[in-house]
């Protein structure tokens, strides 16, 4: 098939595109831009994929969530539409809030302006598109990824924070089974068309997952255990708070967030890959890389 990929140069994107490359299907590549530059589909387009997208927090501007996480979704369901040609986008659990074990049907309850956006793009596709499939994978990682490497450095320091006992849950995602996902969106794959869940094997604690990273490190580590109070009141000192206390890691870490993928394997689709594995290679890599 002919597809066209939006995001290539992206960290998800690129993993997707090497999984569409090896099953010999031709990938036309769109890396996209802040300012939502998008004109038209190639000609002979038999799928769209979507998994351009842009975080929150960086430095990013409403315009700028908007452009890549709404209006880009937009313009390329509409010319599916007219195309009469499948689209599969991805999104992101966290449009369901910060919950344990949340599924599909649960209700939209974004916690910040870029699951809001994603919200958006969602309602927008499902009101649109009669032949879309949105994916909403779970805390994605592997070789590649530097959006979880501060996760990993701070376990190569040889003590970690955390959030009360540590005990809050996740569900990490091998980047590799999302692209496995896609591929099993396609028409006549066991995702093809409907809202689905995209989640690792295993939901492991925060502790579980830093004891994972020590043991793929080859360092042992010491665990921190700071009262939910006291991690709330150093957030407030400013720049006097320890940057292993951030905000984002309280938020993410501190509470059970992750989601239901039932749906999904009852569908015939089961990620495999598990974090202990993953994490040896995610380590390789900075290692190669020199950042460990």
């Amino acid at each position: 098939m002919n597809v066209f990929l939006t995001g290539a140069s992206g960290f998800i994107g690129r993993y997707i595109k090497l999984a569409l490359e090896k099953a010999d299907h031709e990938v036309f590549s769109h890396s996209f831009s802040l300012n939502g530059t998008f004109l038209k589909l190639p000609a002979e387009i038999d799928i769209v994929v979507n998994s351009a997208g842009r975080l929150g927090g960086q430095g990013a501007t409403v315009e700028e969530l908007q452009a890549a996480n709404v209006h880009l979704p937009a313009a390329l369901c509409s010319q599916c539409e007219k195309a009469g040609i499948p689209l599969i986008h991805l999104s992101t659990p966290g449009v369901t809030g910060l919950s344990a074990n949340g599924k599909e049907n649960s209700s939209y309850d974004p916690m910040g302006d870029y699951e809001s956006t994603k919200v958006e793009a969602e309602k927008q596709l499902i009101s649109n598109s009669s032949k879309v499939t949105i994916l909403r994978p779970d805390f994605v990682f592997g070789p590649g990824d530097m959006h979880k490497f501060p996760l990993f450095r701070q376990v190569h320091k040889g003590w970690f924070p955390l959030v009360g006992s540590g005990s809050a849950r996740t569900r990490p995602t091998d980047v590799r089974d999302v692209a496995d996902a896609v591929l099993q969106s396609f028409p006549g794959g066991v995702l093809s068309t409907g809202i689905y869940n995209i989640g690792g094997p295993q939901v492991l604690s925060v502790k579980e997952l830093a004891q994972n990273i020590s043991v793929a490190l080859g360092k042992s580590v010491k665990f921190l255990p700071i009262p939910r109070f006291v991690f709330r009141t150093a957030l407030t000192w400013g720049p006097l708070c320890p940057k292993a206390l951030s905000r984002s890691r309280y938020t993410l870490f501190g509470m059970d967030r992750f989601c239901n993928t039932d749906k999904a394997r009852k569908k015939g689709f089961t990620a495999e890959r598990s974090f202990a594995l993953t994490a040896i290679e995610a380590v390789n890599w900075y290692r190669e890389k020199g950042l460990l």
